[in-house]
C-alpha cells in the first residue's frame, strides 16, 4: 500500500498544496512550525478521519478560512482508492471513497492503513486507559470491520443507558415512580452484553499475537536487556474465559451494580472501562518506567502493529515518522532506523536536520529513485526543482 499523491485545501498552513510521493522513502525537511508535520497529519487524517494532535477538527482549518479539504490517491495490492474528506465550521465531516459519499465517518477505517510515530505517542503509555483501548480498537478494526461495527453499536447503547440512568436518578431524587424505565434499562443491558462480549473477546484474542511481536521488537530495541509484557485487564475476564462466560459475568455485573450506576449516572463496568497493562521487567511502565523506557515501549508497540497488519492483510501499512530523532537518544534512533529500513513499506520521515549521522547511514544504500526529498519553509514545499506554495 502506498499513497501516490495528496491534495490539501485550507488545511493548517496550506491554502493549496499538491504533492506526489515516492512509493518507498519520502524525507520532509524543515524547521519547527514550518508545516512539515502538517503533511503527515493530513495523511493520517485520511487514514482515520482524526488528527493525532487534536480532537477538534475545526482547529485544522487554515486561519481565516471556513473549511478544509483533503484528497489522497492510494494504490493497494488489489486496487486503487481515492479518499476525500471535507470539513467546515458549519457542517459535519463529509467523506467520499472513490467518489461515493459515505454514510458513516468510520467507513474510512481500513482504506488507507498507516502507523504513526510521533511525540504525542507517549500518551499511549502515560495517558488514560482510553488511549490504550483506542489503540487496540483501531488495530483490530483495520483487520476486522465487524469489530468496528460492534464498537459503534456498543457506544450507542452505552450512551442511551447512561442517559436513562440519569433520568432514573432524577426520578429517585424527586421520589417519583421510575418503574416504567426498568424494561428499557433491561433492553440497553442486553445490547451492552451482546456487543460488549464480542469486543472483549476480540481484544483478548489479539493480545497473545501482539504481545509476541512486541516482545520481539522490544528485544531488538533494547538488545534483549529488558523484558516487556502486555496484559488485557478487565473485570469481565478470568483465565481461560470463553464467550458465554464473559457474557454471563457481564450480565450479572450490570444487575449487581445497577444501584451504583444510578447513583453516579454512568455505567461502571464493561469494555469501556478496560485497560492494556504494559510491564517491563514486571514493572508497570506507566507508573514506574523512565521516559526512555516508555518511549521504547511505544516504539515496540508501533513496530509490532506494522508486522501484525502485514500478517493479517498481506501488505504493510504506510509508515509515518514525525521527528522521531529528536525524541530518542542516538542508540535508539540507530536501532529504530535499522528496523524500519528492513520493512518494505512506503515511509515518510520529517526532520529538522538532514545531516544527522544516523540518517546518513540509513539512507546511504538507497537508490536515488527510491527517495523523494521535500524542503518545507513557511508553508512552501520544494521538491527538487518543483515548488508548491500557497496562494497568499
Amino acid at each position: 500500500m502506498f499513497i501516490e499523491e495528496i491534495t490539501f485545501r485550507n488545511f493548517r498552513n496550506y491554502e493549496l498544496l499538491e504533492l506526489r510521493f515516492s512509493p518507498n522513502m519520502n524525507i520532509i525537511i524543515g524547521g519547527n512550525a514550518q508545516g512539515k508535520t502538517n503533511i503527515l497529519e493530513g495523511i493520517y487524517f485520511l487514514s482515520t478521519a482524526k488528527s493525532h494532535r487534536t480532537s477538534i477538527d475545526n482547529e485544522l482549518i487554515q486561519n481565516g478560512k471556513e473549511w478544509f479539504y483533503l484528497k489522497g490517491c492510494v494504490l493497494t495490492k488489489d486496487s486503487s482508492i481515492v479518499v476525500e474528506i471535507a470539513n467546515s465550521n458549519v457542517e459535519k465531516k463529509k467523506i467520499k471513497i472513490n467518489g461515493k459519499v459515505q454514510d458513516k465517518i468510520s467507513s474510512v477505517i481500513g482504506k488507507i492503513n498507516t502507523v504513526m510515530f510521533s511525540p504525542e505517542d507517549l500518551a499511549l503509555v502515560k495517558g488514560t486507559p482510553s488511549e490504550r483501548r483506542r489503540f487496540l480498537d483501531i488495530l483490530i478494526s483495520r483487520i476486522d470491520r465487524v469489530h468496528l461495527y460492534n464498537i459503534q453499536e456498543y457506544n450507542s447503547a452505552l450512551k442511551q443507558r447512561n442517559e436513562l440512568l440519569r433520568k432514573i436518578r432524577e426520578k429517585r431524587k424527586l421520589k417519583q415512580d421510575f418503574a416504567p424505565y426498568s424494561d428499557t434499562l433491561d433492553s440497553w443491558n442486553s445490547l451492552l452484553v451482546r456487543y460488549g462480549t464480542e469486543i472483549v473477546q476480540k481484544r483478548v484474542s489479539i493480545i497473545p499475537e501482539l504481545s509476541e511481536l512486541v516482545k520481539e521488537k522490544h528485544g531488538q530495541l533494547t538488545l534483549s536487556k529488558e523484558n516487556i509484557k502486555l496484559e488485557y485487564q478487565s473485570q469481565l475476564t478470568k483465565p481461560n474465559n470463553v464467550g458465554d462466560q464473559i457474557k454471563d459475568i457481564f450480565q450479572k455485573s450490570l444487575d449487581k451494580n445497577v444501584d451504583i450506576d444510578i447513583r453516579f449516572g454512568t455505567t461502571t463496568i464493561g469494555p469501556h472501562r478496560d485497560d492494556l497493562i504494559i510491564t517491563v521487567d514486571d514493572m508497570d511502565i506507566r507508573k514506574f518506567g523512565s521516559q526512555g523506557q516508555q518511549r521504547t515501549a511505544v516504539l515496540s508497540l508501533k513496530l509490532a502493529t506494522i508486522d501484525l497488519m502485514n500478517q493479517r492483510l498481506g501488505e504493510y501499512p504506510i509508515i509515518l515518522l514525525d521527528d522521531v530523532a529528536s525524541e530518542l537518544d542516538e542508540k535508539r534512533v540507530s536501532l529504530l532506523f535499522d528496523l524500519i529500513n528492513k520493512i518494505p513499506a512506503q515511509t515518510f520521515l520529517t526532520t529538522t536536520d538532514f545531516h544527522n549521522s544516523d540518517m546518513k547511514i540509513w539512507l546511504s544504500d538507497r537508490k536515488k529513485s527510491d527517495l523523494n526529498i521535500f524542503i518545507v519553509e513557511n508553508g512552501c514545499v520544494r521538491k527538487e526543482n518543483a515548488i508548491y506554495k500557497d496562494n497568499t
